[in-house]
């Protein structure tokens, strides 16, 4: 799935994504290029809408969570290994989420990649690889 970066403002965010107790008001700056196309390597639901995980311009190597309404999909296909998730962390924190089988059937995992646990590294830079490598 390849999105294009249509703004980079909160101001472009509808009602539902802006929490500022999450760190999401009208005045948050995302770190995304404007005409910007960028691959998505996960999709949750948060703040009542899609957020799709990818790497943005703040130059690291792991994806981030960005509201949906801040791109169009300009490809919208996945690839054929991803599955469906569900992540149910309290009554009031449960996410589904769409990606590859490592990621979305172990809730864990995105924290070990973020504490760049080898074995979360090699399967993200494995998993990236074949997302590039298709043009999804």
């Amino acid at each position: 799935m390849i999105v294009r970066c249509i703004a980079n403002s909160a101001v472009a965010l509808p009602a539902v994504n802006i929490d500022p107790r999450r760190g999401f008001d009208r005045s948050t700056e995302f770190p995304l290029t404007v005409g910007r196309d960028y691959p998505v390597f996960a999709i949750t639901v948060f703040l009542g809408s899609a957020w799709y995980y990818i790497l943005n311009d703040d130059g690291h190597d792991w994806p981030t969570s960005t509201p949906s309404a801040l791109f169009d999909v300009t490809d919208g296909s996945l690839p054929a290994s991803w599955i469906v998730g569900y992540n149910r962390f309290t009554v009031e924190e449960q996410f589904p989420l769409i990606s590859f089988p490592e990621w979305a059937d172990d809730r864990g995992f995105y924290e070990r990649l973020l504490d760049r646990e080898p074995n979360a590294v090699q399967v993200f830079t494995a998993r990236r690889r074949e997302v590039e490598e298709a043009g999804l």
